[in-house]
């Protein structure tokens, strides 16, 4: 299984580099897309290299409809991560995760669709 976190600001990078490593000791094949969450065209030609997607709902490249009409038709599993409390998001979401969150619930939401998906999960 393949993931692809997009992280939205310079500050979450370092936390979404922790992330990716974390799930690479799951055996989880893990890359973080620098500059993918301003970027529609970036965005979309990175994930549909990838099973699962981890986004921001706030991320610039999905305010275009574009990319939520092409995500919508893509393969890739999306996990959107969402302030609390927020309204629901235009964007297709296989699976979401609100702010705060713990590194253990965003891994059971990973290997959940990485199940969906089809792939086998090392356990």
């Amino acid at each position: 299984m393949r993931v692809l976190i997009v992280p939205i600001t310079d500050t979450e990078t370092e936390l979404a580099d922790m992330v990716a490593e974390g799930l690479r000791e799951e055996e989880i094949a893990a890359d973080v897309a620098h500059g993918a969450s301003d970027d529609a065209d970036l965005l979309l030609k990175t994930a549909r290299e990838y099973d699962v997607l981890i986004i921001e709902r706030d991320a610039p490249a999905l305010a275009a409809s574009r990319t939520r009409d092409l995500l919508a038709e893509s393969p890739t599993r999306i996990l959107l991560i969402e302030a609390a409390g927020c309204r629901q998001s235009p964007v297709r979401a296989d699976a979401r995760l609100s702010r705060p969150y713990t590194y253990p619930e965003l891994l059971t939401q990973v290997l959940a669709l990485g199940v969906a998906g089809g792939h086998k999960v090392a356990t």
